[in-house]
């Protein structure tokens, strides 16, 4: 039988009916950037425990024609010998026989790996198979589970926008005597993601009154080595996870980085690497300020469209206009570059500011769930802080010239 899709489809379904005789749970992941095509779930007794099995699978007769008497010899090249080893799961090597409907499997390591001319070399035993009888060695395999001793967050943020509940977690790491590598930070992630995911947190009483209840649309976060990292930034991976649900209109610009099927996705950066990215975040002093001019001479507008709802009352034809225009100046901001450090206190000045007009942006928009009164109060307030704010961040552009 030639390799097809039809073969590879095949294959898939072979390997999915082997893991459920071995008591645990299949998912085809059809898009893949870094050959894995499956992941295998750990189940314990009927419950899905979270841990995790990334796996590459190859079906078809060509995959058995170098063989040995002990097994199958499957070539890889340089990279995906280097992604399977550094993957922040386990990765096995799967080849199925359709015409034996048997999938045997072999995981990916340094000691498996044989160096061969340019690239590497994996045996795939003809006596490891996936069926009933592997169910234990499967679950020795799987994904680490991460004790709640094995973190902390630091700090958690309420960055919702617009309608979505936006969620950002600080995560230090306390491995005590535990070897820190990808399968266990990325165990740390995943039991950061839970929790970001049930986060009852709210920036303030608007936030929470406009938003309380409604499950969280996306989380993200930085994995900490060190306590004394997070101030500067030398963060060991980064996560990003997005509902599936939410509207397209609403979703972050996605991360860069591998995926698990289920929305998180994991971004890793070794030392040099990592430095090389700040410094590309980095702005210059003259292209921050520059970025600052943009934005406040667009302050005036936005006061001005404020005091108009204030005094139009509650006109419905112009509150979508007006939730549109506070998202358009949030928007006008360049988040991505990274403030030179003699700018910090008018970057954190920025960012309040920029929070203040999502606030009122916010809130005008869901002003049927509030009084006349209420909505005219807090409208009155944030227009007030944004004289203030204005007039502190005229103040600290001067001090930086």
């Amino acid at each position: 039988m030639p390799d097809t899709d039809q073969t590879n489809r095949l294959g898939v379904n072979i390997l999915t009916q082997r893991v459920l005789e071995a008591g645990h749970v299949c998912r085809e992941q059809p898009i893949s950037d870094s050959g894995i095509d499956a992941h295998i779930e750990i189940k314990d007794s009927r419950n899905a425990t979270g841990r995790l099995i990334a796996t590459q699978l190859k079906s078809g007769p060509s995959y058995f024609s170098k063989t040995d008497e002990n097994g199958f010899w499957h070539y890889v090249s340089d990279r995906h010998r280097d992604l399977w080893i550094n993957h922040s799961l386990p990765v096995i090597l799967v080849l199925c026989d359709v015409v034996k409907r048997e999938s045997y499997y072999e995981i990916v390591s340094e000691e498996t790996c044989v160096r061969a001319g340019e690239g590497w070399k994996i045996l795939v035993p003809k006596s490891k198979t996936i069926g009933a009888h592997s169910s234990s060695d499967l679950i020795s395999i799987a994904s680490p589970i991460a004790a709640a001793s094995d973190f902390s967050i630091h700090a958690e943020h309420d960055q919702s926008h617009g309608l979505a509940r936006r969620i950002s977690l600080d995560v230090v790491v306390h491995p005590g005597k535990r070897p820190v590598n990808k399968p266990y930070l990325g165990a740390i992630v995943r039991a950061t993601l839970k929790l970001g995911q049930s986060s009852q947190y709210h920036r303030d009483e608007f936030s929470e009154r406009a938003l309380g209840g409604q499950p969280v649309d996306v989380v993200w976060g930085f994995v900490y080595l060190r306590e004394i990292d997070r101030g500067s930034a030398l963060w060991a991976c980064r996560f990003q996870w997005i509902s599936p649900s939410l509207e397209a209109s609403s979703r972050p610009a996605a991360y860069d980085g591998e995926e698990d099927g289920s929305g998180l996705v994991i971004g890793w950066y070794g030392k040099a690497e990592l430095a090389r990215f700040l410094d590309e975040r980095r702005a210059t002093k003259a292209v921050y300020l520059k970025n600052v001019d943009v934005l406040i001479v667009q302050l005036p507008s936005v006061r001005k469209k404020i005091d108009a709802m204030l005094e139009d009352g509650d006109q419905s034809t112009q509150a979508q206009e007006f939730a549109n225009s506070m998202e358009e100046f949030e928007c006008t901001w360049d988040g991505a570059l990274a403030a030179p450090g003699e700018c910090r206190r008018l970057d954190q000045a920025i960012h309040e500011l920029l929070a203040t007009v999502g606030n009122a942006g916010l809130i005008w928009h869901q002003r049927n769930a509030r009084t006349p009164t209420e909505v005219r109060f807090l409208m009155s307030r944030y227009r007030d802080e944004l004289y203030r704010l204005d007039e502190e961040i005229s103040f600290l552009r001067r001090d930086v010239r």
